[in-house]
């Protein structure tokens, strides 16, 4: 009996030593098998990093993580589709004495399997690495910890565009942080963007295309001054090429949506300056793209602004707190001229026909008023070689809400839009306005 009983004590001892050992045995094999991948991804990454021209500055994860406070809502920016942006202070990771630099941290969180987890971390990286330019949010540096890769920008004080020129829907606080924009400062973040669009496009090698251009990624330094931000999904183009195809994959926002592009999957520089285009109407009327409330049956912004041009109301459509300059007559009527040039020029870049669109080049030499404005018609868009001129409106603007929702329903983080049309700019004759302007813009 006592044998027996001894028996049964030492299996059942040596079963739970076994499954003991067993679950060590597992938890090793787990945390090594783990940790070797993140080592290995790392590794990867660190590699890809010494491939781009200029090792990209490693940053410390745990500083990162103790600034954000383990990324707390409370220090959340901005959120996307690919991933949030936390903003915190920083080491100075170039600074020796310890100096505090405010950073915004891009968290990516589309997560991609096997191979292809890092794509959007490195597509990204790939890009904006190579770029330096006073009108681009600058890459500080970047980290990496256990399967996480962030992005380290330049803290940009006065968030992006887009909260200043759609109040509306902010909150109290969220409006006493950001300002109502005067004229000459609407105006000096058109030439911002066009200047640097033209450095991407026309300056750097290889051409970039950025592909995303919209309010919400301009970003406001302290100074009010824009910078372009956000190249989560812009390309490099070959020197022996002027497109890169993405083979039905049409990335990008509503509104936005060059309708050639929509139609080749191509995207080349005609299609970045169609969504600036769209952009400037934005800035100048202080509306978004597409207003159902102003827009009504037509075809986005731009037609709802050649429409009224036509009409001879396109003054009215100007957001009315830039043509408020007190009893300074002189001063109103000059503002109130640059701003129908900056709604020629939207309407330009916005043509139906690429080839009509000015290149960027040429946009910065009508806004510094260093060459003379391009002729317009408003007739312009019958010529549309994407969309015919019988096609009614109301049909089209249906077919790409349709688009934008099957777009949607795959998953991106990216929507289809709808298309637009004609004009540009054009700077005033030497009149005794002149100098009365200069000081404005």
């Amino acid at each position: 009996m006592s044998s027996s009983i001894n028996y049964n004590v030492v299996v059942s001892i040596f079963a739970a030593v076994l499954q003991f050992v067993v679950m060590v045995v597992a938890f090793y094999r787990f945390f090594t098998s783990k940790y070797g991948r993140w080592k290995k991804d790392l590794d990867q990454l660190a590699k890809a990093m010494q491939r781009l021209p200029g090792v990209p500055t490693q940053i410390e994860y745990s500083a990162i993580k103790k600034a954000t406070n383990n990324f707390h809502e409370t220090t959340t920016l901005g959120k996307g589709g690919f991933g949030a942006v936390y903003g915190r202070k920083l080491p100075d990771p170039v600074s020796s004495e310890g100096v505090l630099q405010e950073v915004a941290v891009k968290k990516f969180t589309r997560y991609h399997k096997q191979n292809n987890r890092y794509d959007d971390f490195l597509a990204e990286v790939s890009v904006i690495h190579r770029l330096s330019h006073k009108n681009i949010v600058p890459l500080i540096g970047w980290p990496y910890y256990k399967g996480e890769a962030l992005l380290v920008y330049e803290y940009m004080s006065n968030g992006s565009l887009d909260q200043h020129l759609f109040r509306s829907g902010l909150t109290t606080l969220q409006q006493e942080k950001t300002a109502i924009l005067p004229w000459k400062t609407r105006f000096d973040i058109v030439r911002d963007i066009a200047t640097g669009l033209r450095y991407i496009h026309h300056e750097h090698e290889p051409m970039v295309l950025h592909r995303d251009i919209k309010a919400s990624n301009i970003m406001l330094d302290s100074n009010l001054r824009a910078r372009l931000g956000d190249f989560g999904i812009a390309c490099t183009v070959d020197v022996d090429k002027s497109s890169v195809s993405f083979a039905g994959k049409i990335l990008g926002a509503r509104g936005y949506l060059a309708p050639e592009y929509k139609e080749s999957c191509e995207a080349t520089r005609h299609s970045d300056i169609y969504a600036f285009g769209v952009l400037v109407l934005e800035i100048v009327t202080g509306r978004r793209q597409w207003d159902d409330d102003d827009c009504g049956d037509d075809d986005g912004i731009s037609g709802w602004v050649l429409r009224l041009r036509r009409e001879g109301k396109l003054l009215q459509i100007v957001d009315g707190s830039v043509l408020t300059a007190g009893d300074n007559s002189q001063v109103e009527a000059v503002i109130a001229d640059a701003a129908e040039r900056m709604l020629l020029l939207g309407l330009k870049c916005t043509h139906l026909n690429p080839s009509c669109r000015p290149s960027m080049e040429d946009v910065v030499l009508e806004i510094t008023k260093s060459a003379p404005p391009p002729d317009v018609s408003p007739d312009d868009r019958s010529t549309s070689p994407w969309l015919p001129p019988t096609q009614d409106l109301r049909s089209r603007k249906s077919f790409y809400s349709t688009a934008a929702t099957n777009l949607e329903a795959t998953g991106s983080s990216a929507t289809m839009e709808l298309a637009v049309q004609d004009s540009e700019e054009q700077p005033l004759s030497g009149d005794t306005r002149g100098h009365v302007y200069d000081s404005i813009v």
